[in-house]
């Protein structure tokens, strides 16, 4: 009989796609007068606190881009890394911000406190998201006039996350951003840690930053660690930090009257969302919903996410908070200024909740 040595299996092929129009269901219907106007497709997957898939819609182990669902598990890598920021400053950099000038501070005492400033940031500039907060920058700026701003990005406290680590850590501040650096290593370490997945392929996010592919059903596991941290003994204290910042400080992470930020004040559930059609949220036990929009919209996100939270994790969520919250963060369909319609669950969704 002989022998031979087995040669390494090969590495399966990076995905080039996310899931198809077939392996996707139907998330929402909007409905308009009686009339079903549109339909959102896409998946879903809630996970348990110990990580194990509880229900499953679509396609949950397909690859995805999660975008800014993951500011907080990047956060965790900064504070790993050195980064030196105040409660605040650490949920600034979980958020996507609307560029406040409360934000824009936030962002740039962290800079400050790592002897940086706005210069250092790689993320392009932007006005802020709101008019009014237009029109305050020109009122800030005087005689000659505003500018667009990177710290008004919706990514600044991240990036200045990923400086303040830079700085504190000894790394170049210069190339933060470069795959390859200390901090996004770390990044890299820790989502496979907490998603419990090595990450399936790496693109660019629109803020520049490193983005990195995993599946909707990974996503939601590690959002559910975070959040779970604060009550768990063995968790990682920086996990904590990041969900004790996140829930002390909401307005950091969206706005006082934007969706994330409406659902963890009045829910007390960490909640983040992701361009192109991602939602992520997860209850204090660590039970977390995933939900990725097949065409990238914003209509289900919400609805979906908050209606299979308190399906799955009723005793974590406020049932008689939740109509006001819904009322708040779920698209409204208006004729003349008056609703004439809503957005409702679709079939399938509305199957996991019976």
């Amino acid at each position: 009989m002989s022998s031979h040595t087995a040669s390494p299996q090969a590495a399966p092929p990076a995905p080039t796609a996310t899931f198809s129009v077939p392996e996707a269901v139907e998330l929402v219907h909007v409905v308009r007068n009686g009339f079903i106007e549109s339909r959102s497709t896409g998946s879903a997957v809630v996970t348990a606190p110990d990580g194990s898939v509880l229900a499953a819609l679509g396609s949950p182990g397909a690859p995805v881009y999660p975008r800014s669902t993951l500011k907080p598990l990047q956060a965790i890598a900064s504070l790993r890394r050195g980064a030196r920021l105040t409660d605040e400053q650490v949920a600034l950099a979980c958020g996507s911000h609307r560029g406040t000038a409360r934000h824009r501070a936030t962002a740039a005492a962290a800079l400050s406190a790592a002897g940086l400033d706005a210069s250092f940031l790689q993320c392009p500039p932007a006005w802020p998201a709101d008019p009014a907060g237009i029109v305050q920058l020109a009122r800030d700026a005087g005689p000659a006039g505003p500018g667009q701003t990177p710290l008004a990005y919706n990514c600044s406290g991240k990036h200045a996350g990923f400086l303040s680590a830079a700085r504190h850590g000894g790394h170049d501040v210069h190339a933060y951003l470069d795959p390859d650096h200390p901090v996004q290593r770390e990044v890299a370490a820790v989502l496979e840690q907490y998603c419990g997945e090595p990450v399936a392929h790496w693109g660019v996010d629109g803020c520049g930053a490193p983005a990195p592919v995993l599946s909707l059903a990974g996503l939601a596991r590690g959002i559910g660690r975070v959040a779970a941290a604060p009550q768990r003994r063995d968790a990682e204290v920086h996990a904590a930090t990041v969900a004790t910042a996140m829930l002390e400080h909401p307005w950091a992470v969206h706005g006082e009257t934007n969706s994330n930020t409406v659902v963890i004040r009045e829910l007390g559930v960490l909640a983040k969302l992701g361009a192109d059609g991602v939602m992520a949220m997860a209850a204090p036990d660590g039970t977390a919903v995933a939900v990725k929009a097949l065409d990238g919209g914003t209509r289900a996100g919400n609805l979906v996410a908050l209606a299979l939270l308190a399906q799955f994790a009723p005793g974590q969520v406020d049932l008689e908070a939740l109509p006001g919250v819904l009322e708040t963060v779920v698209p409204r369909i208006l004729g003349r200024g008056e609703p004439v319609g809503r957005v409702h669950l679709a079939r399938p969704v509305l199957d996991l909740l019976d």
